[in-house]
């Protein structure tokens, strides 16, 4: 399992146990069918919030907003790289300041 999934799980752990109907929901379900439910329930909740899923994910597993922020830019810097594109430029484009 790389970091990315790692954040994953942690934040759909953390949604989880944070959600008591969720929890009353998912009650029966096989694991498959519980992981998919609460899946759902968790990018459901990023819609609802206006935001992305890996957003959501990140300000979970988060501890404070600074590292929030820090991992927002380290995202962000995965994706320019990905994409090979210059790190000024990419901010520009996504109105990223640091």
């Amino acid at each position: 399992m790389n970091s990315d999934d790692l954040r994953r799980e942690l934040a759909l752990s953390k949604f989880f146990n944070g959600d008591s109907s969720l929890n009353d929901a998912v009650q029966g379900l096989s694991q498959d069918e519980k992981k998919l439910c609460i899946e759902s329930a968790f990018e459901q909740e990023a819609t609802r919030l206006g935001i992305e899923v890996w957003e959501l994910t990140l300000t979970l597993i988060s501890e404070s907003p600074e590292e929030l922020k820090y991992l927002i830019l380290e995202f962000h810097r995965e994706v320019a790289e990905m994409v090979e594109m210059d790190w000024k430029e990419y901010c520009k484009l996504n109105g990223i300041n640091e």
